[in-house]
């Protein structure tokens, strides 16, 4: 499994599961709202047209600019719905442990079983260029499920389980390596399999930040 973004269009090599589910939407919604996702990894935003989505999708044309609007509509819905689940995601986890530390280990076991089942969507928040295709939004790296992972560092700061520095950069220490590594699995140059880099890394990135 590999991804290439050397021309800026993602070229993925896997079929992962499906990420959007009828309960967020419409059979209908659900269909276009995966094909895009898939389509918009393989070849990028711009290269990406109505028809393909009809093609891929199965759903007739009428249909898709009756629901989305256009192509743009069809992006900025895929990025909300993505963003929520996401975040709900991370909600749901953080509520289970009272301690940062382990809040922070359960996320990054998350993050590194998502980018397992989920390949594309992973691939979708790493490497595509959001603010091309939706130029009224804000980076990735500033929507929620980002803002998230910041947030719990900053509560381990102000609890004293974290060293008394700047949020953004022991958020940076702390998630950074972590999302380099899943770079390097969807780049497919890992030389041994994903899961095999995730306690030694989340206890080294754990000890950087530490107090």
């Amino acid at each position: 499994m590999k991804v290439h973004s050397t021309t800026g269009v993602l070229s993925f090599m896997v079929v992962s599961s499906v990420f959007f589910e009828h309960q967020q939407g419409s059979p209908l919604q659900t269909k276009v709202l995966n094909s895009a996702l898939k389509l918009f990894v393989e070849q990028g935003f711009h290269k990406t047209s109505i028809p393909d989505l009809v093609t891929q999708s199965g759903v007739s044309i009428g249909s898709i600019y009756k629901h989305f609007g256009d192509k743009e509509g069809v992006a900025k819905e895929l990025m909300t719905r993505l963003f929520e689940a996401l975040s709900q995601q991370q909600l749901a986890i953080i509520a289970q442990h009272s301690r940062v530390q382990n809040q922070y280990r359960a996320l990054v076991e998350w993050m590194f079983n998502f980018a397992l089942e989920f390949p594309d969507v992973m691939a979708f928040l790493l490497y595509a260029r959001h603010q091309d295709f939706l130029p009224d939004t804000r980076s990735a790296c500033s929507a929620k499920p980002f803002m998230v992972l910041r947030d719990v560092i900053a509560q381990g700061i102000a609890q004293g389980e974290i060293k008394q520095q700047d949020a953004l950069i022991m958020a940076a220490v702390a998630f950074g390596p972590v999302l380099r590594i899943l770079q390097l699995y969807l780049d497919g140059v890992l030389p041994k399999p994903l899961a095999d880099y995730r306690d030694e890394l989340i206890q080294t990135s754990w000890q950087a930040i530490a107090r």
